[in-house]
């Protein structure tokens, strides 16, 4: 079960590293001219960033309802091991047309889309969690590997374009994608569908993982009416939909602030926009083993409510405050700290999904980022249209009204979730 825990850690690190890698490369793609993006530079590169998350948003809630059918073992290698061959098809689409660009980067978001964290939930993380008698504070050691890979994807990106081959920025994608290649070799050697599949695990440990994994049931109905009349449900869509908001505004975006207002260089631009992830992995955890420590003192629906009133209103606020730096060291510096508040989120709004009907946490999730996803091209798209004027004192403004965006969708998702959400089991569930 160990093994298995550290080969589900390494491929959500390979699912960032294959979604982010892109954030860091297309600079130094723009700048040799590899992608013509004529009059409308900026907005077009806007596109192109977002251009992954068309097919993300695509297949979320039927890809959860597959996740309780299929099952995920399977389907997640499979669908890391085909967006890595698009990755490594990425530079020979972007020499044909940046719209060949936009279709490769949209098939990987199909491929990549975060049902497989639903799957992972259900099948491999929550059993372990169970088997390993740390139930919630381990289920934030997987996600953790998704800030592993931003942290060392962005710095390794800025410094193939400088000194990688083909063009510097053509090997990030070859790259990545062999890693991705290779982590799905190592996977359907090591991982199996069921214990009692796998060649060499001990008889006790085949118990221990059946025993925890018995109670999880696939084949269930799912109440759908139920589900979406429910107010605290859509609480959580809410408090998900602000969240990811916040995530991918940085995700996407910091990498264009520091290039086009602090004028950083690309290959130092990597190592500082991995900088808050860096904080949100330690973040993630810790707000994780807190919460349940605290719930032995507070009502659940109290932690939850503090949990994501403070990583929302601690985000917002940094964000804001980073956006009135003059120098990118002080800038990122501070938005770790907005970051680092970020990550108390999860112990808030992502875990109340198994607070209040355990059976349906994943088509929950699936709901949750079919709207949330939509962040991830509707945010790079508003700074595209806001942030007209790339080098100039009205485009560092352009930018603070930016991050004001981003503070008050923080706000409204605090109010919406701390308002409507539940600590209890629902009837339905």
């Amino acid at each position: 079960r160990y093994v298995l825990a550290i080969m589900t850690f390494l491929g959500f690190m390979n699912m960032y590293a294959l979604r982010v890698n892109l954030n860091v490369a297309l600079g130094a793609m723009v700048n040799n001219h590899t992608v013509n993006v004529k009059g409308m530079k900026f907005l077009r590169v806007s596109i192109v960033l977002g251009s992954f998350y068309y097919g993300y948003a695509f297949l979320q809630i039927p890809g959860a309802w597959l996740a309780l059918k299929l099952g995920g073992t399977r389907i997640f290698g499979y669908a890391i091991f085909m967006a890595s061959m698009l990755t490594l098809l990425t530079p020979i689409a972007t020499r044909c047309s940046v719209y060949g660009m936009i279709t490769v980067r949209a098939a990987e978001g199909l491929m990549l889309v975060r049902k497989l964290n639903g799957l992972i939930w259900v099948e491999l993380a929550i059993p372990l969690a169970i088997s390993l008698s740390h139930h919630k504070t381990l289920m934030f050691c997987f996600p953790s590997g998704c800030h592993v890979g931003t942290i060392i994807t962005m710095p390794l990106s800025g410094l193939l374009t400088k000194y990688g081959f083909d063009g510097g920025w053509a090997s990030v994608f070859y790259c990545f994608g062999a890693a991705g290649i290779l982590w799905f070799v190592a996977w359907q050697l090591i991982v199996h569908d069921s214990p009692d599949e796998h060649p060499t695990i001990s008889e006790g440990e085949r118990k221990m993982i059946n025993s925890a994994t018995a109670h999880i049931k696939t084949d269930v109905p799912v109440p759908w009416r139920a589900m979406l009349t429910s107010v605290p449900v859509w609480a959580i869509v809410v408090g998900n939909l602000a969240a990811d908001w916040g995530l991918y505004t940085i995700l996407i975006c910091l990498p264009m602030f520091l290039v086009d207002i602090l004028h950083t260089d690309i290959q130092t631009m990597g190592f500082l926009a991995a900088a808050p992830f860096l904080v949100k992995s330690l973040s993630g955890p810790f707000g994780g083993v807190t919460a349940d420590l605290l719930r032995r003192r507070m009502s659940t629906q109290s932690v939850r409510r503090l949990y994501y009133s403070v990583g929302a209103l601690g985000a917002g606020s940094f964000i804001v405050i980073a956006g009135y730096a003059t120098n990118a060291t002080a800038a990122v510096s501070i938005m770790c700290v907005g970051v680092a508040a970020s990550g108390l989120l999860h112990s808030g709004y992502n875990v109340n999904m198994l607070d209040i009907a355990p059976p349906y946490a994943c088509i929950i999730m699936g709901l949750c980022n079919t709207l949330g996803t939509t962040a991830g091209f509707l945010s790079p798209l508003l700074v595209g249209i806001v942030t007209v004027n790339k080098v100039t004192l009205k485009g560092t403004r352009e930018w603070r009204t930016v991050f004001w965006i981003t503070f008050f969708v923080y706000l409204v998702g605090a109010i919406v979730f701390c308002t409507f959400m539940s600590g209890d089991l629902q009837p339905w569930a």
